[in-house]
């Protein structure tokens, strides 16, 4: 993962870098690091936090390569990007993971299936929810009191 992607915020300071740290070592650990990675806070109809991990086709088996978006609100979903690099094929989200917050574990090892184009490890189900969860939960609710106090005064 680029660890401080560039940018005009500093990820650290977003409330789920985190998340998006322990995702990395796990992906890392399983042999499968994303080729880019987004951390971003996204400026939808209210502030949702966003993670975006990317594997061009030159990193997958296949024609073309993966993308998983994750967001604070409603979890992960997965496109798969055309082999021209001219866009995303939209696929849904990923309802093997039943967590908004999945183990970096249950990621990697759906990241793993997607890019392998091992689609039936990717049809499992894994319910288990990371365990810094709390704390991020917390850090993403105090980020959103700051923007709305910032946007009243």
């Amino acid at each position: 993962m680029l660890l401080n992607p560039p940018g005009m915020l500093n990820p650290a300071s977003l409330p789920h870098w985190p998340y998006a740290h322990a995702l990395d070592q796990e992906l890392t650990r399983h042999g499968i690091p994303p080729g880019a990675v987004r951390v971003e806070r996204g400026y939808r109809y209210s502030t949702t936090m966003r993670l975006v991990l990317s594997w061009d086709a030159s990193r997958c088996a296949g024609p073309g390569g993966i993308r998983l978006i994750w967001h604070d609100d409603t979890g992960w979903a997965h496109s798969l990007l055309r082999p021209d690099a001219v866009g995303a094929i939209p696929r849904g989200p990923l309802t093997a993971l039943h967590r908004v917050f999945a183990t970096p574990h249950d990621v990697a090892q759906l990241a793993g299936a997607l890019v392998s184009r091992r689609f039936h490890l990717y049809e499992g189900e894994h319910h288990d929810q990371w365990e810094g969860v709390a704390q991020i939960r917390a850090a993403i609710g105090a980020f959103h009191l700051a923007m709305r106090a910032d946007r009243a005064s």
